[in-house]
């Protein structure tokens, strides 16, 4: 009875924390390093309802390569553990209703975000955790059949394997050099020097209020960047509060779709 309590236990407890990070986002500042990742998506904006739009965007590298990596490793990562738990906890489960749960799964996760305005429905991730359950179930069957069948050598491969995967794709991911990128469900920011890099930023801070900043880019024109409570601001001696912001300062601004600064890097060391 008690074996076959445990994994209902994990599945709800996995759910739980499935919630807690994808939905509210609930998330600390995870430090690799010089790489910072910040996670935290906008209510902002209009909801993707074209499949394969924004997977294509990351694809083809429009909002940089650690945040493509994140988001579309992220969002099917993620989602393996209940693929791998469903054959635990449901009877019988067969491809069709692991096919019905992924899509639950994903419905569920993207419909909550945009209910409690925590962030944007996107049938994109719909697709990505989808996938990710499936990935788990698939892994299940495999291990199951190597194991009935003894297979122990093929377990002690694959498991090498990944880990030589998973060791490749942070290789792969990590920045070679200074870096900012931003995108939707996260900020990448790296983190000593200068936070700008070898760059002279976006533009010069020609005005602040609490609320906002007047910025005159590089190329002469003036603009109202917003800033809110979930503004990243970084200095060259790390985190900083809206009093490192003051005219004058040149900075690095990353942008959401509403001309709400996510990220403000004050260029100096």
């Amino acid at each position: 009875m008690k074996k076959h309590f445990i994994p209902h236990f994990i599945f709800i407890a996995y759910s739980a924390l499935l919630i807690k990070v994808m939905v509210y986002k609930d998330l600390p500042t995870i430090k690799f390093g010089q790489l910072m990742l910040r996670f935290g998506g906008t209510d902002n904006g209009s909801a993707n309802f074209i499949p394969f739009t924004t997977i294509v965007s990351y694809l083809f590298g429009n909002q940089g390569v650690i945040i493509a990596g994140v988001n579309l490793l992220g969002n099917v990562a993620l989602l393996v553990p209940i693929g791998l738990l469903a054959p635990l906890v449901f009877k019988k489960v067969t491809w069709r209703k692991a096919l019905v749960l992924s899509v639950a799964t994903g419905l569920t996760i993207e419909t909550l975000q945009a209910i409690l305005q925590l962030g944007i429905f996107d049938v994109d991730d719909v697709i990505l955790n989808g996938f990710g359950v499936m990935v788990g179930f698939w892994a299940f069957l495999l291990l199951a059949n190597w194991i009935r069948t003894k297979k122990y050598k093929n377990i002690a491969v694959a498991i090498i394997a990944i880990i030589i995967a998973s060791c490749g794709a942070v290789y792969a991911l990590y920045p070679k050099g200074p870096v900012m990128v931003n995108g939707q469900e996260g900020t990448a920011l790296m983190s000593g020097g200068n936070p700008c890099g070898n760059t002279k930023g976006t533009g010069q801070i020609v005005q602040v209020n609490d609320s906002a900043i007047q910025l005159k880019r590089n190329n002469g024109s003036v603009q109202g960047i917003g800033l809110t409570n979930r503004t990243v601001i970084r200095t060259s001696a790390g985190i900083a509060t809206k009093m490192a912001l003051r005219a004058g300062e040149r900075v690095t601004v990353v942008v959401n779709n509403t001309e709400t600064a996510s990220a403000v890097l004050v260029c100096r060391v």
